[in-house]
């Protein structure tokens, strides 16, 4: 019983910054023939956070168009921990200073000390006495929450990410299936929004490109303000839309592609031209997408047309939005 008194405990509300609010009613602004170009500067491989550095995936878009995204978002790995947190930091003022639209991934590590894809028992997170587990997650958090409160200093808005990709069984958060993962989510959205005063952030969320996985994993309208889903390979496809819509328009949440690979590895290159034609004819309430990363396959850098789709007339780009 507790345990469903948990999850149905609602979020105490608190308002945002002004520059927070100010990004949240630009991306509410969007779709219906507006759609903003996004793409992933990092994941957890290594690039560095600095846009001006050759791995970072903002740069490489740059140097093959011509363009800067309107949006772009660095991976925390806490994981593999290959950069200080200064330096994550420090990149996502400067996408700001610069103009953009900044998102932040946290990739948590596994609070029970394994691998980031091993099972974890999660219900020592919730336990009202200190153990190991709890304590290695609330570290986690508190660095994050230090981050996140460096930038509110900077008056940085960001859309936050807490946890990538929610129903993911590859990753250690989704592994216990739906139930666990909201409560993982609300406790880092409580916990950064009531207990931090963290309120320069966007609460995002998204699921892999599985049907159904949108609304079963959802954590409730009061933790989220963006929701989207996940699409790899040619299908570009986005199953739960009319859902996401109905969130949209009753409960005002900014709807996307929250990861967005054009087609796999061993596709033929693909007319990058196709994601507004297919947001056009079939998606149009979407705000935008974000590229993927990892390998120019995923994104502009490695198929057609990628400076094309830049300078279309509806997509929304850091020097089209200036």
């Amino acid at each position: 019983m507790l345990f469903f008194s948990f999850l149905l405990m609602p979020a105490v509300c608190q308002s945002k910054t002004q520059q927070a609010e100010k990004v949240l009613a630009h991306l509410k602004g969007l779709g219906n023939g507006r759609y903003m170009f996004g793409q992933m500067a990092t994941w957890v491989h290594n690039e560095n956070p600095d846009m001006d550095h050759d791995s970072n995936w903002l740069k490489k878009v740059y140097d093959h168009t011509g363009k800067m995204p309107r949006y772009g978002c660095v991976t925390y790995d806490f994981h593999d921990d290959p950069f200080p947190d200064s330096a994550w930091n420090n990149g996502v003022k400067e996408m700001w200073d610069r103009g953009m639209i900044v998102g932040v991934f946290t990739f948590y590590a596994n609070p029970a000390g394994r691998s980031w894809n091993d099972p974890v028992d999660i219900d020592p997170i919730f336990a009202p006495t200190d153990n190991p587990t709890r304590k290695n997650f609330y570290n986690q958090m508190d660095r994050m929450a230090a981050n996140l409160q460096w930038l509110k200093d900077q008056g940085i808005p960001v859309v936050y990410t807490p946890f990538v990709e929610s129903d993911d069984r590859n990753k250690w958060h989704a592994k216990e299936g739906p139930e666990n993962i909201i409560k993982l989510y609300r406790l880092v959205h409580d916990y950064f929004t009531n207990d931090k005063g963290l309120d320069n952030v966007l609460w995002a969320y998204h699921t892999t490109a599985n049907h159904g996985a949108l609304e079963k994993y959802y954590p409730g309208d009061a933790y989220v303000d963006v929701l989207g889903k996940s699409a790899y390979g040619t299908g570009l496809n986005f199953s739960e839309y009319k859902w996401a819509v109905e969130k949209k328009k009753t409960a005002g949440k900014v709807i996307w592609w929250s990861e967005l690979g054009i087609r796999g590895r061993r596709d033929r290159p693909r007319d990058c031209l196709d994601v507004v034609r297919k947001l056009e004819t079939g998606y149009p309430e979407l705000a935008g997408f974000v590229f993927w990363s990892d390998d120019g396959h995923y994104n502009v850098i490695g198929n057609n047309n990628g400076p094309e789709l830049m300078a279309h007339p509806n997509i929304v780009t850091l020097q089209a939005d200036n």
